[in-house]
């Protein structure tokens, strides 16, 4: 569980210093409006990013065994959740789509860097091999 919970305090982290380093220039570049193509991918992001993590927190301390179907399932979740939603928000509001695609790369891949680090500590710090059992001769 703490790798979630730290996940987690990572992924705001990301979000929080690419908003900081991103927004002089995209308000500059794009006004108003870019800005808010920009909060609404982090948010987006952020959320999905949260989201995916949750199988990781769930099966590392019950199912050690199982914690690498459980990152796959993770990253899987976010994925989805980030296409959907943001697609979601882009039919709906109709953003200024070259400020919400950069930033949508931006941040997700930023995040998923993040994610697959956390992902391998976790399969590292949980995972238990199964015993090996004997193998009678042939």
């Amino acid at each position: 569980m703490k790798v979630f919970l730290y996940s987690i305090c990572c992924f705001i982290g990301v979000v929080i210093l690419g908003f900081a380093i991103g927004y002089g220039p995209t308000h500059g570049r794009w006004g108003d409006e870019g800005v808010r193509s920009m909060t609404a991918m982090a948010v987006i992001c952020l959320g999905a990013a949260i989201m995916g993590g949750l199988p990781i927190g769930i099966v590392a301390p019950r199912w050690p065994s199982y914690i690498g179907q459980a990152v796959l399932a993770g990253t899987t979740i976010r994925l989805l959740l980030t296409a959907g939603i943001g697609l979601a928000y882009q039919k709906l509001t109709a953003p200024d789509m070259s400020s919400y695609m950069l930033w949508a790369g931006v941040f997700y891949l930023s995040l998923l860097a993040v994610e697959a680090s956390f992902g391998i500590l976790a399969v590292r710090r949980y995972y238990v091999a199964p015993p090996k059992t004997e193998r009678a001769p042939v």
